[in-house]
């Protein structure tokens, strides 16, 4: 019982889900058709703003890909190379994600300051109106990535990406108006330095967590002390040592550990009791090691 108890879950719920799937494609469809038109503009009316934006737009584009064939992989079943199949393409995918937002952030920033140095002459009309489009765009690409955030930090990774965009959008407009009516030119640099602050705050807990997760690190939400002491308070179990949790992809977790038991007659339902415990704390994936009270661990004696 125990045995098939661990196998049944493996390829359903978790992983791949087609609905954000196809939520990601539509997404990436939309934002292609504004950033060919964002580089037709902003090429015909000399905005080197809007090319930027266009630039930046493109590599949101990618970042999203990344995301999408991180989740088409998920599919992908395991393999003799691969055992645990592909699921740790999301994790790569966040990671890479985050290293962009970061590359694009520094893009910005340095944007800002040439234009300090140099002062800009942009089109204050033909600003606000491709902005306001890249609101309505990103807005909607927002919306469609807002599912399944919170559960996955892949997705989370795109949603903050297009936030950041849609905010970006939102400076643009409002600088774009401002520059008309005052014809203060520096008011520009000023909101995208705003904008690129405020980006580098959301972004390092994504950056941070992802970092984690990359090098196989606890899954943040998972305190192993806590376990630990937890895994203590079922019954027949005497002592749990060598515990070690990592993550297989941006949802699922998975832990090996060793248990001292008090009677090993009981070890099936322990065992049970011990993986649904683990479920209830998203490790999907456990593979345990029993022990009697009387055998010497050869690391723990």
């Amino acid at each position: 019982m125990s045995h098939h108890h661990h196998e049944g879950h493996n390829h359903h719920h978790h992983g791949y889900n087609a609905e954000i799937s196809k939520r990601f494609v539509i997404a990436i469809a939309i934002n292609l058709i504004y950033v060919i038109a964002e580089f037709y503009l902003g090429y015909r009316y000399d905005s080197v703003g809007l090319l930027a934006d266009a630039g930046h737009n493109l590599s949101d584009i990618f970042g999203m890909g990344i995301s999408l064939v991180a989740f088409l992989m998920l599919k992908k079943s395991s393999s003799e190379t691969f055992t645990y199949g592909f699921r740790k393409a999301t994790v790569l995918a966040s990671f890479l994600n985050s290293i962009f937002l970061i590359v694009a952030i520094g893009l910005i920033i340095y944007e800002c300051i040439e234009k300090f140095a140099v002062g800009s002459v942009a089109s204050g009309g033909a600003i606000m109106v491709t902005a306001s489009i890249g609101i309505v765009i990103n807005g909607m690409t927002v919306v469609l990535l807002s599912a399944g955030k919170e559960r996955d930090i892949n997705i989370k990774s795109a949603y903050l990406h297009m936030l950041a965009d849609t905010l970006v959008s939102v400076g643009v407009v409002a600088s774009g108006g401002l520059i008309m009516l005052t014809n203060m030119y520096w008011i520009d640099p000023v909101v995208g330095l705003t904008i690129a602050g405020i980006i580098i705050y959301s972004s390092w807990e994504l950056f941070r967590d992802s970092f984690v997760l990359v090098l196989d690190g606890v899954p943040n939400g998972i305190d192993v002390k806590h376990l630990h002491n937890e895994l203590l308070d079922i019954p027949n179990v005497d002592g749990v040592h060598h515990i070690h949790i990592w993550p297989l992809s941006t949802t699922e977790n998975a832990l090996t550990g060793h248990v001292v038991l008090r009677d090993v007659a009981l070890i099936d339902d322990t065992k049970d009791k011990i993986k649904d415990f683990l479920k209830q704390h998203n490790i999907q994936h456990s593979t345990l090691e029993f022990e009697s009270i009387h055998y010497c661990c050869a690391e723990s004696c």
